[in-house]
Formats: structure tokens, sequence, C-alpha cells
């Protein structure tokens, strides 16, 4: 569930910064047209992963529900994570698949 809810903060984080605003203040200029594609490559493939991992734990119909919910919670999170402490997006997004990742392994 943990690596889910990861997987869509990844994907909303990389939707975010394909955007020119957000890419300046995370990263420091502007994105250029191949790595905005490329943002939003890894986003859809984030989404479709999370989507995958929560139907193989809890079903299709359930799955699904979970995985919006998840999506929606991750919105919330990078949201208010980008307004409270921009600096913090980066250093959750690499925190947040580990500890999905030692989720799995327990």
């Amino acid at each position: 569930m943990l690596l889910g809810f990861a997987l869509s903060y990844l994907a909303l984080l990389a939707l975010c910064l394909a955007m020119a605003r957000q890419h300046k203040i995370l990263l420091q200029g502007a994105p250029s047209i191949g790595r905005q594609r490329l943002l939003r490559g890894l986003a859809l493939v984030g989404l479709v992963l999370g989507l995958l991992l929560s139907i193989e734990q809890l079903g299709g119909e359930i799955g699904a529900v979970t995985w919006l919910c998840l999506l929606m919670l991750a919105g919330l999170l990078l949201v208010a994570v980008l307004a409270w402490r921009a600096r913090w997006v980066l250093p959750l997004a690499a925190l947040l698949p580990a500890a999905g990742g030692l989720t799995l392994l327990v």
C-alpha cells in the first residue's frame, strides 16, 4: 500500500516538475521540451504501476478505488509540502519509495 502511495506521489511530482513554474522553484530553471515529455512519460508509468500494484494486492474493484484514494492523498501531500516547505518535496520523493520497498520486504 505504501509503495502504491509512493508511486502516486512520484507520478504527481513528475507531472508537477513538467510545468515550468514548479520546475523553476524546485530545480532552478525551466524544463526543456524533451524533459517535459520525459517527465510526463514517467508520470504515466508511475500511475500505471501504482494502479497495477493496487489491483494486484486488492483485486480489481477495491484496488482501483484504493488507487484513486492513494492518488488523492498523494496529491494533497504534494500540494501541502509545496506550499509549506518546497525544499522537502524532492527528499520526500526519495524517502517514500524506500519506505514502500521496505514494507514489501517485511
